[in-house]
């Protein structure tokens, strides 16, 4: 009993916005090993011992530690946090040490892990190695540990006369645009959202106002509203590495393509883009997921 106290004790400190703590014997179990290997215990294992080193990539030591252990979403995800909240773990994501990496045909593709208020960010993936002293752990396993039903992504976004800012974007990923908006934005799929830039304004200072972005070839202007909230967000794929995405500034915006979310914060970064003279000089210069912790 004692012992299933400390373990709440240890999640709450772990999770103080979880309500309701898993504590079943296996997540412990697990849990417990993991903040072991991170920490080189003394009295640990061998198997243990070699996840301390931080040389071994981090995915490396998960999957030892729960080799032949089936392990549902929830538990992985308190795993990989209870993991990334580690002190050591959490000083190397600050210091832009910490990767997911992507195997291609000939050659890897590296993203950044990143912190943002309490937020861990992975960043989209990007031909450039990682410093050497870098930990490594695969994009796909990342993924694994994101909300199947809602995702929040990010666009930074900057150009002459725009400071930098962030625009945060919970997509519903229930139907087929948003989970390849999340791919654009992660750029598993091969492209991204990387480097390109605004389209344009829609009906500028109007109730109908709203930006258009993304790579996209054509667009035919099918109207599937009228939405009437402010920071809608739709998606139009033309293909399976393209899309053009719109997101509403005004209440009387009328959707063009699939509704797949709505922005959580950082619409004034749009709206004072719809302020330029010339939009298309804004650039998404960063893009991204935001990994639960």
């Amino acid at each position: 009993m004692d012992e299933n106290k400390d373990w709440k004790k240890k999640y709450q400190e772990l999770f103080p916005d979880v309500k309701t703590v898993i504590t079943s014997k296996k997540v412990r179990d697990v849990t417990k090993m993991a903040l072991m290997m991170v920490d080189g215990e003394a009295g640990a294992t061998e198997q243990t011992n070699q996840l301390s080193d931080f040389t071994l990539p981090l995915m490396d030591k998960v999957q030892i530690l729960i080799k032949g252990q089936a392990m549902h979403f929830e538990e992985l995800k308190h795993l990989m946090a209870a993991i990334w909240m580690k002190p050591d773990i959490r000083k190397k994501v600050e210091a832009g040490e910490v990767f997911g990496i992507q195997e291609n045909q000939n050659d890897y593709n590296y993203s950044r892990l990143s912190l943002d208020n309490g937020r861990l960010l992975l960043h989209c993936l990007q031909n450039q190695p990682p410093p050497h002293v870098a930990i490594t752990l695969p994009v796909s396993e990342i993924i694994k540990t994101l909300n199947p039903k809602s995702t929040i992504t990010f666009l930074d976004m900057a150009g002459e006369g725009l400071t930098r800012g962030r625009v945060y974007i919970r997509v519903s990923r229930d139907r087929p645009q948003a989970r390849q908006f999340v791919g654009l934005c992660t750029g598993q799929p091969g492209s991204s959202f990387l480097n390109t830039r605004l389209n344009r304004v829609w009906d500028k200072g109007g109730k109908e106002e709203c930006v258009y972005g993304g790579n996209y070839n054509f667009n035919d202007y099918r109207v599937y509203g009228p939405y009437t909230f402010v920071g809608l967000v739709s998606f139009k794929s033309h293909s399976e590495k393209s899309g053009e995405f719109c997101i509403s500034t005004n209440i009387g915006y009328k959707s063009v393509g699939a509704v797949i979310g709505q922005v959580e914060s950082g619409l004034e970064v749009l709206k004072a883009a719809v302020q330029l003279n010339d939009i298309t000089q804004v650039t998404v210069v960063d893009c991204g997921v935001v990994v639960p912790l």
